[in-house]
């Protein structure tokens, strides 16, 4: 799959997910709690309700979807990651009051935050500019 180039196609993506989590639509919906759940890098994107949380992994490959994701076999946050430190000018860091939105997000979405993100690591985040 091809890596996003632009800042728009972050927001498509962004799209894609709220679409996925908003319509509580099967599979769909589970499949983005599920990236939410699992993620360790987020980018985090404040609303008017609270912070909104949309994984690396999933954002920084063009046109995703659920289906294009899950047969990506070739997904990795290590290609993804610089792309989107890239578009939005800085790398994602340790955040502790972006870390207490996250996991105040998590229970708006009906579950309690794990420890850490993937493999024990510590849950790093953007913001957009």
């Amino acid at each position: 799959m091809e890596l996003v180039q632009t800042l728009q196609e972050l927001h498509t993506n962004m799209e894609t997910l709220d679409r996925y989590l908003n319509q509580k639509r099967e599979p769909t919906y589970t499949f983005a709690l599920n990236l939410i759940k699992h993620g360790t890098c987020f980018v985090a994107v404040e609303m008017s309700n609270g912070f909104r949380f949309y994984p690396s992994r999933f954002l920084g490959y063009a046109a995703n979807t659920m289906s294009s994701h899950l047969n990506n076999d070739q997904k990795d946050g290590r290609e993804t990651n610089p792309v989107i430190s890239d578009l939005l000018g800085h790398k994602p860091s340790e955040n502790a009051h972006l870390e207490h939105a996250y996991q105040t997000y998590c229970e708006t979405l009906g579950f309690t935050a794990q420890a850490t993100g993937a493999f024990g690591v510590v849950r790093k985040y953007w913001t957009l500019p």
